[in-house]
């Protein structure tokens, strides 16, 4: 099968990420939620039975089409991860609930995030808001909305179209020097997302242009993508030494090394 088979078989199966979402909505107030992990972050250490349930919903359910040839890079351990064969040389990844503290606080920018890769760039990013009525689509070069484009609270006087956000967890020890003087004299600085807002993610931030950009270090691989491949369907400035070649083990999960910066031209 060509990967253009493989991205229509992602396609058709959006209804089922769109219920699963749904799903998860409906779980919500109704599931337990714990510890899985002792990195010190909240948005990494916690889990609830939702994400588990979720995410085998979806993952039962694309197991029985030619998808299950990828590799599986997801989140949580479920039974399904192990029915996916990795002989196809290409890489689906899902989240299930990105944003898993904004979900048990009742906070509406969580999502349900599923991807592909062909381990040189990325082909498929669904990103799907069911609280806010929200899906963000890229296929190839394409991207596009579905549903309601929310609305979203920015901090008063941040000037955050001249910020390029990262994740106060992976903030990059340094950038290249040559990189920092470009962004210098774009009037482009680097903050962290939560000086920018309370309310959304990063990457909502960025597909509702209200930064500059983004900065992720060792991009995880299930839910730090979707701003690249944003970037690459948008005319956006790219700086990548991204490996998606070499999924790595690390204490935030499996990520890719390297370091990525993307602003709006």
């Amino acid at each position: 099968m060509t990967e253009d088979q493989y991205l229509d078989i992602l396609v058709s199966s959006e209804s089922i990420f769109e219920q699963a979402a749904t799903f998860a909505c409906d779980l919500r107030g109704n599931v337990s939620s714990y510890t899985k992990s002792e990195t010190g972050v909240d948005i990494l250490d916690i889990v609830t039975d939702a994400d588990l349930k979720v995410q085998e919903y979806i993952l039962s359910r694309l197991a029985e089409t030619p998808l299950v040839e990828c590799e599986l890079i997801a989140e949580e351990s479920t039974p399904s991860v192990s029915k996916f064969k990795g002989t196809n040389g290409l890489v689906l990844t899902i989240d299930p609930i990105d944003g898993t503290a904004m979900y048990v606080a009742g906070q509406g920018f969580f999502s349900l995030i599923v991807g592909l890769h062909n381990k040189k760039e990325p082909l498929y990013t669904y990103y799907r808001y069911p609280l806010l009525d929200w899906t963000k689509r890229i296929v190839k070069d394409r991207a596009e909305d579905i549903g309601s484009v929310p609305e979203v609270k920015i901090k008063p006087s941040i000037g955050s179209m001249s910020k390029i956000a990262y994740l106060a967890h992976v903030k990059p020890d340094t950038l290249p020097l040559d990189l920092e003087e470009k962004l210098a004299a774009r009037g482009l600085s680097v903050c962290d997302r939560k000086d920018i807002s309370d309310e959304a993610t990063m990457t909502a931030l960025l597909y509702l242009e209200k930064i500059a950009g983004v900065c992720v270090q060792n991009p995880i691989a299930y839910d730090c993508l979707g701003p690249l491949h944003y970037a690459y369907t948008s005319g956006f400035e790219i700086y990548s030494t991204v490996d998606l070649s070499k999924p790595t083990k690390g204490p935030f999960g499996i990520y890719y090394p390297g370091l990525y910066v993307v602003w709006k031209k």
